[in-house]
């Protein structure tokens, strides 16, 4: 039989596809030429049909999709150890959002390399950055430095302080300065990230975030949604994050925030709304009618304390057929190979537990779906980026290996990984960065959060 050429044949694999079968390959392969999955089978099947320039042998090794992690705030995890709980600061004279608006480029650009570093080590090739950056071009330097994916949007969003009262701890005078709370500068922006969707092969990508939680005016949603629309993007906002949230918005329009989203005509497929931790019956019915997305961030469920707050719906919706991801939000006590298994030990809190193969689902192919590229990423398919991630087969906890997607999920974190190939480049490789050097990035990231903290008098 004559072979096609291509790239790179990763054989022996243990392939957890995610395509529309749930397909698994206990000896599998996955062929890769230029940024594409060439083919995926049985190694046998593979193997037979493709010569490869370079070929990894697996060796029993887990080979699945790159985890995407559909709301990160990538520059948050800076601030890890400095407060003992952010969402107890907002009384105090330098609290989080002090935090945020001292950020300069360099600090930013050493938070994103070190948190991309960790995002790789933790299986995961993308994220969606929801507005908290405050210079999008030194974050896109620095992603593609790593070589990690992102979508960008410009610097948050909003137009209304009423909500900030919820959450005290995410408004400052220094952040409002940088970001004023203002609907004609919004506007002006709101475009500002879509210009890197021209190259359909550049790996940092725009879209809009909204603030939300009642801090966009309806003119500022129905603008945001209409350009949406019109470039093909999702449109992300937070939605039901804390009860008292809810109650702010009530008392702002009359109505709760799903409603008043679909009396502005803002709710619909491409709509995706972040955390949904506190919907009504008659919002839990807009959900469904109208097919919005939702994001949902279990480590921050767990860092609000939402406790007996909230009814859990998160595995109900799922089964009802609503596009569910997974995010970190702000990984300051965690890590995004937490996601999975927070949500796990939630939705069994609750009696109603989230099984691995519906957790990994929203960690992948529904992430991409939040994403809006679903049709490139998210499963390893066939025409689809080879973003692929090999895990390390001699991790203690790689093993017993009988039940790869109850791995992925539940047991395997952070450090277990190997091998990541974003589209089609080797970004990582025997368990280290293939393009920065980690130890100094380490050292970047370390020294410029004390020179924060010494700044602002929270360190000596």
């Amino acid at each position: 039989m004559n072979s096609t050429t291509c790239d790179l044949l990763i054989k022996h694999a243990n392939v957890v596809t995610m395509d529309v079968n749930r397909a698994l390959y206990h000896d599998g392969a996955i062929a890769v030429a230029g940024n594409q999955i060439a083919a995926v089978g049985a190694s046998g099947d593979v193997c037979s049909q493709w010569r490869a320039t370079r070929v990894i042998d697996a060796g029993g090794a887990i080979v699945h999709p790159g985890f995407i992690d559909a709301h990160n705030h990538i520059v948050h995890s800076s601030c890890r150890g400095v407060f003992a709980d952010i969402h107890a600061t907002g009384n105090a004279a330098v609290n989080f959002a002090s935090w945020k608006a001292d950020v300069s480029d360099e600090d930013e650009r050493a938070a994103v390399v070190i948190a991309s570093l960790e995002m790789l080590r933790s299986g995961f090739t993308m994220f969606v950055e929801p507005g908290s950056v405050f210079s999008t071009d030194v974050t896109a330097e620095a992603l593609r430095s790593v070589g990690v994916r992102a979508l960008l949007s410009p610097l948050y969003l909003w137009d209304r302080p009423e909500p900030f009262e919820a959450i005290p701890a995410l408004a400052s005078e220094s952040l409002m300065d940088r970001a004023p709370i203002d609907t004609e500068r919004c506007l002006s922006v709101l475009d500002g990230e879509l210009h890197r969707n021209t190259d359909q092969d550049e790996p940092v990508r725009g879209y809009i975030f909204v603030y939300g939680e009642g801090t966009a005016s309806p003119e500022l949603l129905c603008a945001a949604h209409e350009l949406s629309r019109a470039h093909g993007t999702p449109l992300h906002l937070h939605a039901g994050y804390v009860p008292m949230g809810a109650s702010i918005y009530a008392n702002m329009t009359g109505t709760s925030q799903v409603e008043h989203l679909a009396e502005l005509g803002v709710l619909d497929g491409n709509t995706v709304l972040v955390h949904a931790n506190v919907m009504n019956p008659t919002e839990e019915q807009l959900l469904e009618e109208c097919g919005c997305q939702i994001v949902w961030c279990p480590s921050g469920f767990f860092s609000v304390g939402m406790g007996s707050d909230a009814e859990f719906r998160m595995a109900q919706r799922q089964q009802r057929g609503l596009s569910i991801s997974l995010g970190s939000d702000g990984a300051f006590d965690a890590t995004p190979a937490d996601n999975m298994r927070a949500a796990r030990h939630i939705s069994q809190s609750y009696a109603d537990p989230l099984g691995s193969a519906a957790l990994l689902e929203m960690q992948t192919i529904g992430a991409a779906k939040a994403a809006g590229l679903h049709d490139q990423l998210g499963s390893l398919e066939v025409g689809k980026r080879a973003d692929l991630v090999m895990r390390n087969l001699h991790a203690a906890e790689a093993h017993p290996n009988i039940n790869p997607v109850h791995l992925l999920a539940f047991v395997l974190g952070t450090g277990s990984v190997d091998t990541v190939l974003i589209n089609g480049d080797i970004v990582f490789e025997q368990g280290r960065s293939t393009r920065v050097d980690e130890a100094s990035a380490a050292w970047v990231a370390s020294a410029s959060v004390m020179a924060r903290a010494k700044r602002l008098g929270l360190r000596d």
